[in-house]
């Protein structure tokens, strides 16, 4: 989590990292409190995200981060228009391997605590299961996008999809020392957790 924070506020084109867990986990919204998660989290480890959205069991998913700097016309979308190019973008890829993969429509979404549980606009959709949501954060650095999906999907493919043109990226010496600052200072704090 603090790898993605640290990409958005270095991004200075936009920045797609994908990622597996190395162990069972639960990523919360910003906004969650973390009353309500520890229960449902069970002896999985529970971390809060930067972004908004749902509860997320990790585990099987591939997990997404998108930097996206102020300067992407990206940002100058209003949230649901940034949520659907996204999707729409992951669409093309993993309809490849799942036919009848869709965006969720006004008449799937469900209200609750759980992400893969709630279905919301422009979620992605295969047999009437959610199989993929994310959440956003927006700043004066720009937004930055995570996401889940849950499959066996190639990052290059996605990455391909996502982006015109892509190259593997190594972070840099300054946004790997921004991260170890913000893994230190915020989400290996039990303040972090707890603040709601």
């Amino acid at each position: 989590m603090a790898l993605d924070e640290a990409l958005l506020h270095q991004a200075r084109c936009p920045v797609v990292r994908f990622y597996r867990w190395a162990a069972p986990a639960v990523t919360f919204g910003y906004a969650q409190r973390y009353a309500d998660v520890r229960p449902i989290a069970g002896v999985r480890p529970a971390i809060r995200r930067w972004t908004g959205g749902g509860m997320v069991f990790h585990g099987e998913d591939l997990t997404m981060a998108l930097a996206v700097p102020a300067s992407h016309e990206l940002c100058r979308l209003q949230t649901g228009m940034v949520y659907q190019r996204i999707h729409e973008a992951i669409l093309k890829a993993v309809e490849m391997e799942l036919p009848g993969t869709r965006l969720a429509g006004p008449g799937d979404c469900l209200p609750g605590p759980a992400c893969f549980e709630s279905p919301a606009l422009n979620d992605l959709l295969h047999e009437g299961r959610k199989i993929c949501g994310g959440a956003l954060r927006r700043g004066k650095g720009g937004l930055l996008y995570q996401g889940s999906l849950h499959g066996n999907f190639s990052a290059m493919a996605l990455g391909g999809a996502l982006c015109a043109s892509s190259e593997i990226f190594k972070p840099d010496e300054e946004t790997l020392v921004l991260c170890n600052r913000l893994s230190v200072e915020r989400y290996a704090t039990e303040g972090w957790n707890l603040m709601r």
